[in-house]
């Protein structure tokens, strides 16, 4: 019982560290990336008819200022990131300084994900170790 325990709170732990080893992979292969707070965001709406398979998937239109230049770029919906933005909080993204139209939303949902399976991995290591 213990060993099964054991093993199932180092997979669980495993699962937790995944999101923060991608995210970390993330920060550092876009280190020459720049944090432009988010001026305008505006939901997108495909007003084609066309076959239910066809549909593309929803889209919004964000304006950030870089460089002193405001630039605007569509990207999928992000209902995170639209419901802080309505709630009046600051909202950034990451812009490629030597491509403005590529943008890297700051989504923290994985590491949300990454914290309740790490704590569930630790305290079922503690409780391999206290039943021991």
């Amino acid at each position: 019982m213990t060993n099964m325990l054991l093993i199932l709170s180092v997979c669980f732990i495993g699962a937790g560290l995944l999101p923060f080893f991608r995210w970390l992979k993330c920060k550092i292969r876009k280190h020459h990336w720049r944090v432009c707070e988010i001026s305008t965001i505006t939901s997108v709406v495909n007003t084609r008819v066309s076959p239910l398979d066809l549909v593309q998937q929803q889209s919004m239109l964000i304006s950030f200022r870089f460089n002193g230049d405001m630039h605007s770029v569509v990207v999928d919906l992000d209902e995170p990131l639209f419901n802080l933005y309505k709630q009046g909080q600051l909202c950034t993204l990451l812009v490629d300084k030597d491509n403005p139209s590529r943008v890297y939303k700051n989504a923290l949902l994985w590491q949300n994900f990454g914290s309740i399976w790490l704590f569930a991995g630790l305290a079922l290591l503690g409780l391999s170790h206290f039943i021991n």
